[in-house]
Protein backbone atom coordinates (compact mmCIF):
# COMPACT_ATOMS: atom_id res chain seq x y z
CA UNK A 1 0.00 0.00 0.00
CA UNK A 2 1.51 3.07 -1.26
CA UNK A 3 1.67 6.38 1.16
CA UNK A 4 -0.32 9.37 0.28
CA UNK A 5 1.99 12.57 -0.16
CA UNK A 6 1.71 16.20 0.86
CA UNK A 7 2.95 19.36 0.05
CA UNK A 8 4.46 21.37 2.70
CA UNK A 9 5.53 24.60 1.89
CA UNK A 10 7.66 26.38 4.88
CA UNK A 11 8.66 29.45 4.74
CA UNK A 12 10.23 29.92 8.44
CA UNK A 13 13.16 27.66 10.01
CA UNK A 14 11.88 25.28 7.98
CA UNK A 15 13.60 26.55 4.68
CA UNK A 16 17.13 25.45 6.22
CA UNK A 17 16.67 21.61 4.50
CA UNK A 18 18.98 20.67 7.20
CA UNK A 19 16.76 22.12 10.04
CA UNK A 20 13.61 20.03 8.14
CA UNK A 21 15.21 16.94 7.65
CA UNK A 22 16.84 16.72 11.34
CA UNK A 23 12.99 16.69 12.13
CA UNK A 24 10.97 14.50 9.24
CA UNK A 25 14.51 12.56 8.01
CA UNK A 26 12.14 11.26 5.11
CA UNK A 27 10.97 14.70 3.90
CA UNK A 28 11.49 15.56 -0.12
CA UNK A 29 12.75 18.85 -1.17
CA UNK A 30 10.73 19.72 -4.12
CA UNK A 31 12.52 23.19 -4.42
CA UNK A 32 11.33 26.99 -4.05
CA UNK A 33 8.04 28.51 -4.52
CA UNK A 34 6.22 31.54 -4.03
CA UNK A 35 3.14 32.56 -1.59
CA UNK A 36 1.60 35.72 -2.99
CA UNK A 37 0.02 37.89 -1.46
CA UNK A 38 1.56 37.70 1.97
CA UNK A 39 4.46 38.95 3.55
CA UNK A 40 7.02 37.25 6.15
CA UNK A 41 6.77 38.70 9.95
CA UNK A 42 8.87 37.57 12.89
CA UNK A 43 6.10 38.30 15.12
CA UNK A 44 4.33 34.61 15.97
CA UNK A 45 4.44 34.45 19.96
CA UNK A 46 6.50 31.09 20.87
CA UNK A 47 5.99 29.23 24.08
CA UNK A 48 10.26 30.00 24.53
CA UNK A 49 9.21 33.77 24.75
CA UNK A 50 10.72 34.37 21.17
CA UNK A 51 9.46 34.80 17.91
CA UNK A 52 8.43 33.37 15.27
CA UNK A 53 8.23 33.29 11.87
CA UNK A 54 4.59 33.85 10.05
CA UNK A 55 2.89 35.18 6.97
CA UNK A 56 0.20 38.14 6.91
CA UNK A 57 -1.90 38.11 4.29
CA UNK A 58 -1.63 41.80 2.19
CA UNK A 59 -3.92 41.38 -0.31
CA UNK A 60 -1.75 42.77 -2.54
CA UNK A 61 0.19 41.19 -5.16
CA UNK A 62 3.03 43.37 -5.01
CA UNK A 63 3.91 41.03 -1.63
CA UNK A 64 5.39 37.37 -2.03
CA UNK A 65 6.89 35.02 0.41
CA UNK A 66 9.19 33.00 -0.70
CA UNK A 67 9.21 29.20 0.90
CA UNK A 68 10.47 25.54 0.01
CA UNK A 69 8.02 23.31 -0.76
CA UNK A 70 8.29 19.54 0.80
CA UNK A 71 6.93 16.36 0.17
CA UNK A 72 5.61 14.75 3.48
CA UNK A 73 3.76 11.79 4.21
CA UNK A 74 0.48 12.15 6.36
CA UNK A 75 2.49 10.47 9.40
CA UNK A 76 5.16 13.44 8.76
CA UNK A 77 2.24 15.92 8.33
CA UNK A 78 0.90 14.75 11.52
CA UNK A 79 4.25 14.81 13.48
CA UNK A 80 4.97 18.09 12.18
CA UNK A 81 1.59 19.60 13.39
CA UNK A 82 2.99 18.24 16.50
CA UNK A 83 6.30 19.75 16.17
CA UNK A 84 4.37 23.26 14.87
CA UNK A 85 2.15 23.39 17.91
CA UNK A 86 -1.18 24.94 18.46
CA UNK A 87 0.23 28.48 18.63
CA UNK A 88 0.55 27.71 14.77
CA UNK A 89 -3.02 27.07 12.45
CA UNK A 90 -2.39 24.51 9.27
CA UNK A 91 -3.74 25.93 6.21
CA UNK A 92 -3.77 25.33 2.82
CA UNK A 93 -2.26 27.75 0.16
CA UNK A 94 -1.61 28.22 -3.40
CA UNK A 95 1.69 28.67 -4.19
CA UNK A 96 3.62 29.11 -7.90
CA UNK A 97 6.38 26.51 -8.16
CA UNK A 98 9.77 27.95 -9.75
CA UNK A 99 8.23 26.13 -13.07
CA UNK A 100 4.95 28.71 -13.11
CA UNK A 101 3.50 25.70 -11.97
CA UNK A 102 0.80 26.26 -9.14
CA UNK A 103 -0.08 23.47 -6.46
CA UNK A 104 -1.87 23.93 -3.27
CA UNK A 105 0.17 23.42 -0.13
CA UNK A 106 -0.24 23.08 3.49
CA UNK A 107 1.76 25.68 5.71
CA UNK A 108 1.54 26.96 9.10
CA UNK A 109 -0.22 30.65 10.09
CA UNK A 110 -0.07 31.62 13.57
CA UNK A 111 -2.64 32.37 15.57
CA UNK A 112 -0.61 33.89 18.90
CA UNK A 113 1.39 37.13 18.27
CA UNK A 114 3.44 39.98 20.17
CA UNK A 115 5.13 42.10 17.64
CA UNK A 116 7.63 43.30 20.15
CA UNK A 117 9.60 39.95 20.80
CA UNK A 118 12.41 38.99 19.09
CA UNK A 119 13.37 36.12 17.31
CA UNK A 120 16.45 33.83 18.82
CA UNK A 121 19.47 34.20 17.01
CA UNK A 122 19.87 30.62 16.22
CA UNK A 123 16.03 30.32 14.78
CA UNK A 124 16.77 33.90 12.63
CA UNK A 125 19.73 32.43 11.22
CA UNK A 126 17.60 29.07 10.22
CA UNK A 127 15.97 31.20 8.14
CA UNK A 128 18.37 33.26 6.94
CA UNK A 129 20.49 29.90 6.10
CA UNK A 130 17.96 29.09 4.17
CA UNK A 131 17.20 31.45 1.99
CA UNK A 132 20.40 31.38 1.41
CA UNK A 133 20.93 27.57 0.72
CA UNK A 134 17.69 27.83 -1.72
CA UNK A 135 19.34 31.09 -3.50
CA UNK A 136 16.30 33.62 -2.56
CA UNK A 137 16.16 36.56 -4.20
CA UNK A 138 19.09 38.83 -2.51
CA UNK A 139 16.84 41.74 -1.50
CA UNK A 140 14.33 39.22 0.64
CA UNK A 141 17.75 37.72 2.10
CA UNK A 142 18.89 41.08 3.02
CA UNK A 143 15.37 41.76 5.15
CA UNK A 144 15.47 38.26 6.88
CA UNK A 145 18.85 39.20 7.58
CA UNK A 146 18.43 42.77 8.62
CA UNK A 147 15.93 41.84 11.06
CA UNK A 148 16.56 42.30 14.95
CA UNK A 149 17.04 39.30 17.04
CA UNK A 150 17.78 38.43 20.53
CA UNK A 151 20.32 35.74 22.14
CA UNK A 152 18.66 32.73 23.47
CA UNK A 153 19.38 32.98 27.48
CA UNK A 154 19.17 28.84 27.15
CA UNK A 155 23.22 28.55 25.86
CA UNK A 156 22.92 24.97 25.26
CA UNK A 157 19.68 24.94 23.46
CA UNK A 158 21.57 27.67 21.07
CA UNK A 159 24.12 25.31 21.05
CA UNK A 160 22.05 21.89 20.00
CA UNK A 161 20.16 24.07 17.38
CA UNK A 162 23.21 24.89 15.54
CA UNK A 163 24.88 22.30 15.85
CA UNK A 164 23.42 20.85 12.40
CA UNK A 165 25.65 23.30 10.72
CA UNK A 166 28.97 22.05 11.75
Amino acid sequence: MQTSTQHYFAYGSNVSTKRLLKRLPHAQCQGIAELIGYELTFNMLSTDGSAKCDIACTETTANSVFGVVYTLSKEELSILDSIEGVRYDRASKPVRLKSGEVITAHCYIANTFDPEQLPFSWYKQHVLNGAREHDFPHSYIEKIDAQASTQDPDIEREKLELEIYK
